[in-house]
């Protein structure tokens, strides 16, 4: 049993009137995500983050602090069903901020309904820039947007490169454009060469990697899924590229590693994952956390860490509400979370937004840099 859950059926048994039993009140957190269907999977680690977050706070509960608890909603994946749970979450008068969802489409279509209940939502993993261009003022990205992504990453691996030809490739309607086109506007004000090719989701790898080499670059960088992108990389080397690869946060997953690893050793990956290894002040807390979850993945990583600022903020505006909750997140200020320092623009993204870049080699992702270097990673 959680010790969320164990404390939780402690309180209720205090309200029976048992003498010396004190009675706090519990404040919960909301989680909207799939937890049926195909991606069931990241919603349950999801989920699974923001119960060890809870638990972690939990373990120093008084008589003078309040207990936390979670409320899953399985939102299907379908919009629908992700409104109808924000509808719910809003009549349960303990739940005092939401977590969620998971797409993209998703997420911005139930904007409105947590605006409307006012609460405060906490997007865990969605990078697309759509998510926060709305000007909805009660919604906190974790992770670094796709556009922020590619400018980002231009300027770390560009740095340092002269007579530089790069072209970004990405995939028609899918993920990856922003970060693309962000990466060629940021190595052109760099002054470098560079340009964007967009190939349909159903092209052939070998004609893509042809159409590449048409413009003779020395630098490549692919931004979207490592299953479409992964096979074009493996065609470049095959047909002669001598040049490097750069890579989005699409392929910072075990493929890149396990099936292309050779036509791709040496580039750089990005990933708004820090290494938590090197975390200094994370470490007691990642004990926990691996206790509870065994493998710590990012979504699991980014769940906890969307319940700590929750958490984080009720607790410094003493916020019994979700309005109160609210309020204080628009304030501003300062959290530092299991994923990093994070303050937030009114649109809800990071003001300094960071990266984490590794290596690929035979062996696994080699940590090398942040773009922002600072004392919290080292």
């Amino acid at each position: 049993m959680r010790r969320s859950d164990f404390l939780a059926g402690s309180f209720a048994v205090g309200a029976t009137g048992i003498p010396g039993q004190g009675v706090l009140a519990q404040s919960t957190i909301g989680v909207n995500v799939p937890l049926s269907g195909p991606l069931a999977t990241y919603g349950a680690d999801i989920v699974k983050g923001v119960h060890a977050a809870v638990d972690e706070t939990n373990r120093f509960v008084t008589g003078l602090t309040r207990v936390w608890g979670v409320r899953s909603f399985d939102d299907r994946n379908t919009t629908a069903v992700a409104q109808s749970n924000v509808f719910v979450a809003a009549s349960d008068p303990s739940i005092v901020g939401m977590i969620g969802n998971l797409a993209t489409d998703i997420t911005v279509q139930t904007l409105p309904q947590y605006a409307n209940a006012s609460f405060a939502v906490v997007v865990p993993c969605t990078t697309a820039d759509d998510v926060t261009s709305h000007n909805f003022h009660n919604v906190y990205r974790l992770p670094t947007k796709d556009s922020d992504e590619g400018r980002l990453f231009a300027k770390y691996a560009l740095a340092k490169r002269q007579d530089v030809n790069a072209i970004a490739v990405t995939i028609d309607k899918d993920f990856g454009f922003d970060t693309a086109r962000a990466f060629v506007t940021q190595a052109k004000l760099d002054k470098h060469s560079a340009d964007i090719l967009t190939f349909a989701q159903s092209g052939d790898p070998a004609n893509d990697a042809g159409v590449i080499l048409e413009h003779s670059p020395n630098y490549v960088f692919l931004s979207g899924r490592v299953d479409r992108l992964g096979p074009v990389a493996a065609q470049l080397r095959g047909q002669g590229f001598k040049g490097d690869f750069g890579l989005g946060d699409g392929f910072y997953v075990p493929p890149t590693i396990d099936t292309y690893g050779k036509s791709l050793e040496g580039a750089i990956v990005c990933t708004s994952f820090p290494p938590l290894d090197r975390i200094p002040t994370a470490i007691s807390a990642l004990n926990d956390f691996r206790g509870e979850v065994g493998s710590i993945t990012a979504f699991a990583a980014f769940g906890y860490a969307a319940a700590q600022l929750l958490i984080l903020a009720s607790q410094r505006a003493n916020a019994t509400n979700r309005f109160q909750l609210l309020t204080q997140l628009q304030a501003g200020g300062s959290y530092g979370l299991l994923v990093g320092q994070f303050s937030f623009n009114l649109q809800g993204d990071q003001i300094l937004p960071n990266l984490y870049f590794f290596r690929v080699a035979a062996d696994g992702f080699k940590y090398a840099a942040a773009s922002i270097p600072t004392g919290y990673v080292i």
